[in-house]
């Protein structure tokens, strides 16, 4: 009598569940994707699954170097995830390869456009950064001699303070741009080599949105710029105690219960709320870029993620997202609390298109900046 191996069931057992779990990865990965297409006030679970694209993508990774000791096949389950979610992975991580080498003429027709949300030129690191020499925030905008400089969180540059603010830097940035609007109450500044003018914008008090308005003249070029500061989670200090205790696996079953808990009744729920605000705001701002019309820049601290709804919203069908248009790899804005998201964006439309943009590697504000070089279109 001939008896089955018994390593066949073994071996089908595992096939099933690597189908099943390369299955789900995909799925889930498509889903996440796509999250941002869903409007948070109704399906607000979609928003917050579009956060774990990377963590998906990642999975995705570890399973084919799995299923190439399992089954190569499975492969293709997770690739026609990844060809299905194509759009948004690209949003999240282009794959510029080449940086094009503007030409004398082009270098002339070009202008560069720095956003940073400088957290009051604090220095996030600490005090034990007191004893550097000079604010490195500000040694950072003043050493990137961008055109265009779009802050938030900024604050008064107080040479008696703490974090070493110096009159030099000072005296720099005066020199560098002499066109210069800052609002201590809002928090915002826009400084600028090209003259521009405030424009008042229209808000719904349900919006609970501050925000200022510019017309700038960039040679010859009227371009409008809106510098927002959406809607954050707002989060207490014993919320991100909890946050990254639930990212440390807890001791025992009832502290997983207990964490889950408190996750769900104080984080989920203050998150779910930021999402509903933020589409609120992203309406407003799109009403009033499609009430002005022409060559606009919307940019600043959104945060929340590329291609979330409010992003979407903002961009419609006609604005672009200069860091999807230039940039290679995925990166992040954000490095606080171990929230590791690019939440920081440019976003436009008219007779230019960005060529390159790169993130400032510094650390000293809980925010990375964006440097972008924007290319006019002599034929527009």
């Amino acid at each position: 009598m001939n008896f089955p191996t018994p390593h066949k069931p073994i071996k089908s057992t595992i096939l099933a569940l690597g189908v099943g779990l390369n299955l789900a990865v995909a799925m889930l990965t498509v889903f996440s994707a796509y999250g941002g297409t869903f409007n948070p006030e109704e399906r607000v679970i979609a928003s917050m699954a579009a956060m774990v694209l990377p963590l998906l993508l990642l999975a995705g990774i570890v399973l084919c170097v799995v299923n190439l000791l399992v089954d190569k096949r499975l492969i293709l389950v997770i690739a026609a995830g990844w060809i299905i979610s194509l759009p948004s992975i690209l949003v999240f991580s282009p794959l510029h390869f080449w940086k094009p080498a503007l030409t004398e003429q082009q270098k002339k027709d070009s202008f560069t456009f720095l956003t940073y949300n400088v957290l009051h030129f604090w220095d996030f690191r600490g005090e034990d950064y007191l004893g550097v020499e000079k604010n490195e925030t500000l040694d950072y905008i003043i050493s990137t001699n961008a055109d265009i400089v779009n802050l938030q969180e900024y604050d008064v540059l107080d040479t008696k303070g703490p974090w070493k603010i110096k009159e030099a830097q000072i005296d720099s940035l005066s020199a560098l741009y002499p066109y210069q609007y800052t609002d201590l109450d809002l928090k915002y500044a826009l400084l600028s080599k090209y003259p521009f003018e405030k424009i008042e914008l229209e808000v719904h008090p349900k919006a609970k949105l501050a925000m200022l308005g510019f017309r700038l003249n960039i040679q010859g070029h009227e371009i409008h710029l809106i510098n927002v500061h959406l809607k954050s989670i707002g989060l207490t200090p014993e919320d991100k105690t909890l946050y990254k205790e639930a990212l440390e696996m807890p001791a025992t079953k009832s502290e997983l219960k207990r964490e889950l808990k408190e996750v769900k009744s104080q984080l989920l729920t203050k998150l779910s709320e930021a999402f509903k605000i933020r589409t609120l705001q992203a309406r407003t701002v799109r009403n009033i870029v499609d009430s002005i019309g022409g060559p606009f820049i919307v940019a600043g601290d959104f945060n929340d993620i590329p291609d979330c709804y409010a992003v979407r919203t903002i961009k419609g069908k006609d604005m672009h997202d200069a860091y999807a248009d230039a940039a290679f790899g995925p990166t992040i804005t954000y490095h606080g609390d171990k929230f590791y998201f690019r939440i920081d964006q440019i976003l436009y439309r008219g007779p230019f298109k960005a060529v390159d943009i790169e993130r400032g590697d510094i650390s000293s504000s809980d925010h990375n900046p964006l440097l972008a070089t924007f290319l006019f279109d002599p034929v527009k």
